[in-house]
């Protein structure tokens, strides 16, 4: 501790050494103005139906980045990133709306801007995945929160509006009619206008969605320009550089929430003042393909501040003085997604894009109780009941997932294609798997730790970052990452290994070797006197996934047995993966009902538990036959497709057994 203390006050000093260096008259004023679920929907982005003449035109003043992305499809944990400029799966704050606990030497970038003299404002988003005080990162955030507040005038400030207008949830009809109550008729996009992209049906319902989304963009489009025209009016234009993002990809299913170009590509421009331009930077009307990560965002406002950027912050500058040269690759990673578990890490080059699936027993597009508002999925789901899906489509819905994806996104910028068992791309398959497990590695990556461990661990170790940076943490990481690798689809020569696992001392390692018995789906006596031994564990973390495995071998009561016995405890993250496993196994765990209605009125009446437990209680309680609309894969390639809203627990590995109907 007493280290980490010294580390940040050398830190300080640094920053305010840099400070010092820099007169007030070189001090530039910073306005962010980001935006929420659009992708690259703009006129100046190349879409030939987006209404957006404002940006158009602040694209022609500024620097436009074609290849800037988020390092997740979805708010919290890419904000997380943002305000933090480090990869939230190492701060082990990559679930969504998690609440972690920062060590003390790792701050929020505005932070340095507050400390060194800046009035930093936030209107008014947050939605950050760690604990947080206002007074350590902003002077003030709120819905009132503006640059005109601060005290004097004369000082300089950083100042971020966000815009909501463009969130998902205002496409949805009953809430788009709010958001173009103002607009005339005649100005609305028409959906007979809108190109479908294969990623979805097209279909009028579908059409009528992209349409919605135009025109919340197009209001979204003046609303910005009003920021402009207030620094104009205020005489600040010349003083201030200003930056337009977008958080993540649109609301559509398989953009926003997930590490697919139409979930992490995001418009990035920056207008910076002629006096401010360093090394050529920030010529108008220009267009710049290097690679960033938005966690270079902070970074890159200290450099253009002056300031020094802190040694633990993964992003870098990309604007300023003494850049670094550009990334070779950015990074993505999606873990629990509201009520529903996943793992998934990515990685892009300029010509391609890497996806590692972890829990592949689980489809891509999961049932999640928010996110089944929306009209397109809703589209996509009918349409698979009705067996008149399109294969583009339908693969998103299959189980079990690919280990590992790989795309040519300058050839199929959809991502359709994967190439990863070609073997004409085996090298770069090889070399961009290897950057996958050296940022792993070198992030300590949290999230290779379940849930339940990462908050127990956290609580030991004061943080979830010092979990894995503690003394013999890269270690550990290595460890866990391999036998991660190995479970999701293990092979009969692989059985060693995890049965050695099962013995570890480490529960984590536990957990990831009865994982990936499970997956193994074997009849071996000695798998299953394994799975059997893990069901006992000490940790119920590892007594749930056992479970799972026990379903899979066919001891559908014992499986329930330590289910409902995880219930009892009276732990959020142990209710919920139990509930999630329950869920999953569909009326062949009609056994749990009684206990499940329980906890229900349990939690009801203390009013005490998270709203994602809520949820799965909900729908496990609403679960139907696990055979119910779960049919081939229509071209009979192989694969199973999850028709109904619950993942297909029977279906898990692929394989069925002789009884399917």
């Amino acid at each position: 501790m007493l280290k980490r203390v010294a580390a940040f006050s050398y830190a300080l000093v640094i920053v305010c050494l840099s400070w010092n260096s820099v007169s007030a008259a070189d001090r530039p004023n910073i306005l962010w103005v980001s935006v929420e679920d659009i992708s690259a929907h703009l006129g100046c982005y190349g879409d030939t139906n987006a209404t957006t003449p404002n940006l158009d035109a602040f694209a022609d003043q500024s620097v436009r980045y074609t290849s800037a992305f988020t390092c997740h499809g979805v708010c919290a944990p890419s904000r997380t990133g943002i305000i933090t400029a480090m990869w939230p799966d190492g701060l082990g704050a990559n679930h969504m709306r998690s609440k972690a606990t920062l060590p003390p030497h790792i701050q929020c970038f505005p932070h340095y801007l507050k400390e060194s003299g800046y009035y930093c404002t936030n209107n008014s988003k947050t939605d950050y995945n760690f604990h947080w005080t206002e007074e350590d990162v902003w002077n003030e955030s709120s819905g009132k929160a503006h640059w005109k507040n601060r005290p004097d005038p004369n000082q300089p400030f950083f100042a971020v509006f966000n815009l909501t207008m463009t969130h998902e949830s205002r496409i949805w009809p009953q809430n788009w009619k709010n958001v173009v109550k103002n607009v005339p008729p005649e100005k609305l996009h028409r959906p007979d206008d809108m190109k479908v992209a294969p990623l979805y049906p097209d279909t009028p319902e579908v059409r009528a969605a992209y349409a919605r989304l135009l025109d919340i963009i197009m209001v979204m489009d003046e609303t910005f320009a009003g920021y402009l025209k207030e620094l104009e009016a205020a005489g600040l234009a010349d003083d201030t550089i200003v930056i337009f993002w977008s958080d993540h990809g649109n609301g559509f299913p398989r953009a926003k929430r997930w590490v697919y170009e139409t979930g992490t590509h995001v418009p990035l421009m920056v207008r910076i003042p002629e006096k401010f331009r360093v090394d050529g930077q920030g010529q108008p009307g220009s267009v710049n393909d290097q690679l960033i990560s938005l966690i270079d965002l902070g970074p890159t406002m200290l450099n253009l501040a002056g300031l020094t950027v802190p040694d633990n912050m993964q992003g870098q500058p990309f604007l300023g003085a003494n850049v670094p040269k550009p990334r070779q690759y950015i990074y993505g990673a999606r873990d629990r997604v509201d009520e529903r578990f996943d793992m998934v890490r990515s990685v892009r080059d300029q010509q391609y894009r890497y996806v590692r699936n972890f829990l592949t027993w689980r489809p891509a597009l999961q049932h999640i109780n928010y996110s089944e508002n929306s009209v397109v999925r809703k589209e996509m789901r009918r349409l698979l009941a009705e067996g008149q899906l399109a294969k583009e489509s339908a693969q998103f819905f299959a189980v079990p997932r690919p280990i590992e994806e790989l795309y040519d996104v300058k050839k199929d910028p959809l991502e359709l294609h994967n190439l990863a068992n070609d073997p004409a791309f085996a090298d770069v398959l090889q070399r961009m798997s290897s950057a996958c497990d050296r940022w792993q590695t070198d992030i300590r990556d949290a999230h290779l730790l379940p849930e339940i461990l990462l908050d127990q661990e956290e609580q030991k170790s004061g943080s979830r970052w010092d979990i894995l940076h503690a003394e013999g943490g890269e270690q550990r990481t290595r460890k866990l990452l391999e036998i991660a690798k190995l479970s999701r689809r293990p092979s009969a020569s692989d059985q060693a290994q995890l049965l050695k696992g099962i013995s570890d001392s480490d529960s984590a390692i536990r957990w990831w070797a009865v994982t990936g018995l499970a997956n193994l789906s074997s009849h071996d006596s000695e798998i299953q006197a394994a799975i059997e031994k893990a069901g006992r564990d000490s940790e119920a973390a590892v007594r749930i996934a056992a479970a799972r495995g026990l379903n899979v071998i066919g001891k559908k009561d014992d499986a329930i047995a330590v289910l409902t016995a995880a219930l009892d405890i009276d732990n959020d993250f142990v209710r919920h993966a139990a509930l999630i496993e329950l869920d999953e196994m569909g009326s062949a765990a009609s056994a749990a009902r009684p206990a499940i209605e329980r906890l229900s009125s349990q939690l009801k009446k203390n009013r005490k538990s998270s709203e994602y437990v809520s949820r799965v209680i909900e729908h496990a309680l609403t679960t139907l036959n696990p055979w119910q609309g779960l049919r081939p894969w229509p071209d009979g390639v192989g694969g199973w497709l999850d028709v109904d809203w619950s993942t297909r627990r029977a279906a898990s590995v692929g394989r069925l057994s002789q009884e399917t109907p």
